[in-house]
C-alpha cells in the first residue's frame, strides 16, 4: 500500500511539473522560442531638462514573434547625472531628464539587451496645449486629455505623463495623475469644469463640459469583420447620446466574447477592444456600458496567409523623420487583412532606419542617416518588404532670438542683434543668421540688416513694434521687438578699474540703463574718451568702438557719454 501511494505521489508530482512548464506559455508562443534582440523605442529621442520620456522594450524571438518586456527587463542609464530611467512597478521605463546631455539607455534580459540614445536640451518651456479643445462629453464617461509642450527651441513634447492634471471643480469631473491613467477625465455630473496641466510655472488649460445626455446605443465596428485564425482585429465602440452626440466608447465599455474559444477580446488598457483569433468559427462581440450594448459578429477563417504587401511602396524620407508603413495580408480565400499589429517588422541596416516592434508604434521607421535599408513584414514564413530610402535632413523650423524683446529709441538709432537658429528633421540645429533673410513687418519702426558682417542687426526708427522675421525656403521664424521712449539714466562701463600693460589694449563696453528698467548696448552709440591721451587712447570707430590702447604708464578715466549721460571707469597702465 505504501508503495502504491509512493509511485501514486510520484506520478502526480512529474504530471504537475509538465502542466506547471505547460503554463509558461505565452499566447504568442514566445516562452518556447528564444530571445533574439531587444528593440527599445523611441529610437533616439530628444526631450528637454526637467521632463521625461516613457521607453519601450520590445523583445523578438527565435520564431518572429515579438513581447512587450517593458515590465519585465531591468533599465538602465549610462550617464545618471543626464537622466535616470526607472525600474519601479507601474513606471518601468520612465526616464526623467536631469540635465543637458546624452546617455544610453539600455534594457536588459538576461545576456540579451537593446540600447538607444537619449539627448537632453537647455531647451525651457514655453507653453503647454491641452487638447482636445473644449470637448463635450455626457456624465459617467471618460476624456482622455493630451498634454503638449513646447519649448524655447519650437520642439514639442508630449507631456502628459510629466505634468500636474487638476480640475476646477472636481463634482464635475476629477482628471487622474495615476500612472497609465495621466490625464484621463472621469465625468460626475453635468456642468463645466477647467482641466489644467501644469509643469513648473507654465500651464496650459481646456473646459470640460459635461451633458446630462444619456447613453442610447452602442454601435460596433467593423460591422461583421472576416479574419483569419491567429491573427487580430481591432473593435471600436461608439455611443449615441440622448442629444444626439457621439463619443468613441472604446476604452470606457467592457468588452466580451460569447465564444472565447473562437476568439477573445481585451480589456486591458492599451489594448481595449482588440480581438485575437484562435479557432475557426464564429462569436459575438459585445461592448456593454451599463444597461446599454452593442454588438457585431466576428468571423474566424481557416484561410491561410499567402502573401504581405508591405506600403507605401519605395518612400523617401528625410532623416531625422518617420514613415508609417501597413502590411496587409492575402488568404487563401482571396481576403485581405491588416497585418500591421501581427507581423513581425525589421530594417535590414538599422543604421540608417529603425522600425518599431512595440504596441501602438507597430511599423512606425525612424530614419537616422543617408542610405537605403530594406524593411521587411514577417509572419511565419511569409514576408513582404520594401525600399525606404532616407535622404539628407531638412530644415523644420526656425527659432528667432530673443522671441519679445524691448528697447529704447534713445539714443537715437539703437539696435538688437537677433539670432536665427534652425532645427532639422534629425533633430540637429544650425546658426543660420547669416544664411536667412531677414524682415521687419513694420521699418518705420525698425529696420533690420541682411548685409554681411551685420545679419540680423535691427536698428530703431520710431517707438512701436514690429515683428522680425527669419526667412529661409518655405520656413520661417518670427520674435517681436518693441520700441519704446523710455530715457536714459544711467550708464556703466565695463570692466570696472582694469590694469593693462604698455602697448597693450582693453575692450571696454557701455550698458545703459533706462526708465523702465530695462538695458541695452550702447557701446557702439556712445562716445568714448580718456582724460589722459598720453597713458592711453580710446576708439571712436566703426568696428573698434570702446578699445583702448595704452601708449603710457599711469591712469586715466575711460568714459561713455550719450547727451548728458555719461558713464566712467579707471584703466591702469603699468610698464611691462
Amino acid at each position: 500500500m505504501n508503495k502504491w501511494i509512493t509511485t501514486f505521489v510520484a506520478c502526480s508530482l512529474m504530471i504537475a511539473s509538465f502542466m506547471l512548464a505547460g503554463c509558461g506559455d505565452d499566447n504568442d508562443g514566445s516562452a518556447r522560442a528564444t530571445l533574439v534582440s531587444i528593440a527599445v523605442t523611441p529610437t533616439n529621442p530628444s526631450i528637454a531638462a526637467g521632463t521625461a520620456q516613457q521607453f519601450t522594450a520590445t523583445g523578438v524571438y527565435s520564431n518572429n514573434t515579438t513581447k512587450n518586456l517593458t515590465a519585465t527587463v531591468t533599465w538602465s542609464s549610462s550617464d545618471a547625472t543626464k537622466a535616470t530611467i526607472s525600474n519601479v512597478a507601474g513606471s518601468n521605463g520612465r526616464a526623467t531628464a536631469l540635465a543637458a546631455g546624452s546617455t544610453t539607455i539600455t534594457a536588459t534580459l538576461g545576456a540579451i539587451s537593446g540600447t538607444t540614445t537619449l539627448t537632453v536640451s537647455t531647451a525651457t518651456l514655453s507653453s503647454i496645449a491641452v487638447t482636445p479643445t473644449n470637448p463635450s462629453i455626457a456624465t459617467g464617461t471618460v476624456q482622455q486629455f493630451i498634454a503638449t509642450g513646447t519649448f524655447s527651441d519650437n520642439t514639442t513634447q508630449d507631456l502628459t505623463t510629466s505634468v500636474a492634471w487638476s480640475s476646477s471643480d472636481a463634482t464635475k469631473a476629477t482628471i487622474s495623475n495615476v500612472a497609465g491613467s495621466n490625464g484621463k477625465a472621469s465625468t460626475l455630473a453635468a456642468g463645466s469644469t477647467t482641466i489644467t496641466a501644469t509643469l513648473g510655472a507654465v500651464s496650459g488649460t481646456t473646459t470640460l463640459n459635461v451633458t446630462v445626455a444619456t447613453l442610447v446605443s452602442i454601435a460596433v465596428t467593423p460591422t461583421n469583420p472576416s479574419i483569419a485564425a491567429g491573427t487580430t482585429q481591432q473593435c471600436i465602440a461608439t455611443g449615441t447620446f440622448s442629444d444626439n452626440t457621439t463619443q468613441d466608447l472604446t476604452t470606457s465599455v467592457a468588452w466580451s466574447s460569447s465564444d472565447a474559444a473562437k476568439a477573445a477580446i481585451s480589456n486591458a488598457a492599451g489594448s481595449n477592444g482588440l480581438a485575437t483569433a484562435l479557432a475557426v468559427g464564429s462569436t459575438t462581440i459585445t461592448a456593454t456600458s451599463g444597461a446599454v450594448s452593442g454588438s457585431t459578429t466576428l468571423n474566424v477563417t481557416a484561410a491561410t496567409l499567402q502573401s504581405i504587401a508591405v506600403t507605401p511602396a519605395n518612400p523617401s524620407i528625410a532623416a531625422g523623420t518617420t514613415q508609417q508603413f501597413i502590411a496587409t495580408g492575402t488568404f487563401s480565400d482571396n481576403t485581405t487583412q491588416d497585418l500591421t499589429t501581427s507581423v513581425a517588422w525589421s530594417s535590414s541596416d538599422a543604421t540608417k532606419a529603425a522600425i518599431s516592434n512595440a504596441a501602438g508604434s507597430n511599423g512606425k521607421a525612424t530614419a537616422l542617416a543617408v542610405g537605403s535599408t530594406t524593411i521587411t513584414a514577417a509572419s511565419g514564413a511569409i514576408s513582404g518588404t520594401t525600399t525606404l530610402t532616407v535622404t539628407a535632413a531638412v530644415l523644420q523650423s526656425i527659432a528667432v532670438t530673443p522671441a519679445s524683446v524691448s528697447i529704447s529709441v534713445n539714443p537715437a538709432g539703437t539696435t538688437q542683434q537677433f539670432t536665427a537658429i534652425g532645427t532639422y528633421s534629425d533633430n540637429s540645429t544650425q546658426n543660420l543668421t547669416a544664411a536667412v533673410t531677414w524682415s521687419s513687418s513694420d521699418p518705420t519702426k525698425a529696420t533690420i540688416s541682411n548685409a554681411a558682417g551685420s545679419n540680423g542687426l535691427a536698428t530703431t526708427v520710431a517707438a512701436g513694434s514690429t515683428t522680425i522675421t527669419a526667412t529661409s525656403g518655405g520656413i520661417s521664424g518670427t520674435a517681436t521687438l518693441t520700441v519704446t521712449t523710455a530715457s536714459l539714466l544711467s550708464i556703466a562701463v565695463t570692466p570696472a578699474n582694469p590694469n593693462i600693460l604698455t602697448g597693450g589694449g582693453q575692450l571696454f563696453t557701455a550698458t545703459g540703463t533706462y526708465s523702465d528698467s530695462s538695458t541695452q548696448n550702447l557701446t557702439a552709440l556712445v562716445t568714448w574718451s580718456s582724460s589722459n591721451v598720453s597713458v592711453a587712447t580710446i576708439s571712436n570707430s566703426t568696428g573698434s568702438k570702446g578699445l583702448a590702447t595704452a601708449v603710457g604708464t599711469g591712469s586715466t578715466t575711460i568714459r561713455a557719454t550719450s547727451g548728458a549721460v555719461s558713464g566712467a571707469t579707471v584703466l591702469e597702465v603699468e610698464a611691462p
